[in-house]
């Protein structure tokens, strides 16, 4: 066989069938175009939280811009902008992700910040630290949901009726979300085939081999996996049967059979106030048709705040209080209206946000994240390795954020006043 067989001969061109979309191309602010699917591809790759942060802080910078005749790509407006928010009060953590993002856009659009403006920018960022560590009106750093430790999970679960299809849902929700450090959103997006229940053997302090349950929940996608590579979570059964997820979740998964609605689908599913579950259950529609009748991160926060608060380990605001807080805000906005200059406006707001921040210092606040910060500290405080509650809640353990959950405080035990001989 020559070359020259393998070679089609010429003619003419065979005839294309010409298809249209029916959803129209894109073109970027740069003129190319792209279709459709490719740009909700790429816009879905970030996650809504981000979009939506990212979208409102560079809408207060464009808004910024047009109060005081600035242009978003003019030099040294992103520095004015940032320095106007530190004297609006707000803190140095926002300040940051503020430039973070702006920053960014900027970048994006082809008119990045210059290197002198980076640094000046840090420099304003550093000085907004400043301040706030030295009022002594308000204590200095980001406001953090409070850690919640096992004593007080218990005091949760007992808030719950566990005779009903909520009480039971709920305690699977709280039970789940607290073993394994859970981001508010993971639970949440877990499907019924994410979570095994099994049985292992391992050896007890005496070297006895011994048969035990563990759950093993397959993590398909999260915060710090984007890639979607999955990550797994194993837990055994604790001896308490009231604090055991594998008992809560084998409950949840009766209901869900009794109700004929153990099928593919979310594992953690809504339920109306008729006691309708998942796809039965009224409501609004979510965004992905293949998560319809599953719970949201925002019913996760809800249902652990609503514990929080039946628990009374977090205050319930009155009306007297949540009236108060209106008419503040309301009395500082009207300010700022009539005041004659920037400086003065922006003097109100700065004593309103630090007034209305310290009044957020003064309570513990406890949402869905507590439950991740409490496990990772008892995990740590009871001896366990760093690496492996790291592994165990998904960090790197070069991660900032693991870093911050650490409380790096001496024992009591430990104190080095202990030995000095005075110490009672």
């Amino acid at each position: 066989m020559t070359s020259t067989e393998l070679v089609t001969s010429a003619g003419a061109a065979p005839a294309v069938r010409r298809r249209r979309r029916a959803e129209p191309d894109i073109v970027s602010a740069a003129g190319e175009r792209i279709s459709a699917s490719a740009a909700r591809k790429l816009t879905n790759a970030v996650p809504r939280n981000s979009r939506n942060a990212r979208a409102s802080r560079w809408h207060s910078y464009a808004l910024w811009c047009a109060t005081y005749e600035w242009t978003e790509d003019e030099p040294n407006a992103v520095l004015s902008y940032l320095s106007d928010l530190g004297d609006r009060g707000h803190p140095a953590t926002s300040i940051e992700a503020h430039f973070s993002t702006l920053r960014a856009m900027r970048a994006i659009q082809g008119i990045p910040l210059s290197d002198p403006e980076i640094k000046a920018c840090r420099l304003v960022i550093r000085h907004r630290a400043g301040e706030e560590a030295d009022d002594p009106l308000v204590e200095p750093g980001p406001l953090q949901a409070d850690p919640v430790d096992l004593d007080e999970l218990r005091l949760m679960v007992r808030t719950l009726d566990r005779t009903t299809v909520r009480g039971k849902r709920d305690a699977a929700v709280l039970l789940i979300a607290w073993w394994m450090a859970a981001r508010a959103s993971e639970p949440a997006r877990l499907n019924l085939h994410d979570a095994k229940i099994t049985t292992v053997k391992i050896e007890d302090e005496d070297g006895r081999r011994k048969t035990c349950q563990a759950l093993i929940i397959k993590i398909r996608r999260s915060k710090a996996d984007q890639s979607a590579r999955g990550q797994e979570v194993r837990i055994l059964a604790p001896a308490d049967q009231e604090l055991c997820p594998i008992h809560a979740l084998r409950e949840w998964l009766d209901v869900l059979a009794d109700d004929g609605q153990l099928t593919p689908g979310p594992l953690l599913r809504r339920i109306d106030r008729h006691g309708n579950i998942g796809v039965k259950a009224a409501g609004r529609r979510p965004k992905d048709d293949r998560r319809r009748g599953g719970i949201t991160a925002d019913t996760v926060n809800d249902i652990v705040k609503a514990a929080a608060r039946a628990a009374e380990l977090t205050p319930t605001p009155t009306p007297h209080e949540l009236a108060a807080a209106a008419q503040a805000k309301e009395e500082a906005h009207a300010a700022v209206e009539v005041a004659p200059t920037a400086e003065e406006a922006d003097a109100v707001l700065k004593a309103w946000r630090t007034a209305r921040r310290a009044a957020r210092a003064a309570v513990r606040r406890i949402t869905a994240h507590s439950f991740r910060r409490g496990w990772i500290q008892q995990a740590l405080a009871a001896g366990n390795p760093p690496e492996t509650v790291a592994l165990h809640s998904r960090h790197s353990l070069r991660s900032s954020a693991f870093d911050a959950y650490r409380r790096k405080k001496v024992p009591w035990r430990e104190n080095p006043t202990r030995f000095l001989g005075l110490a009672a």
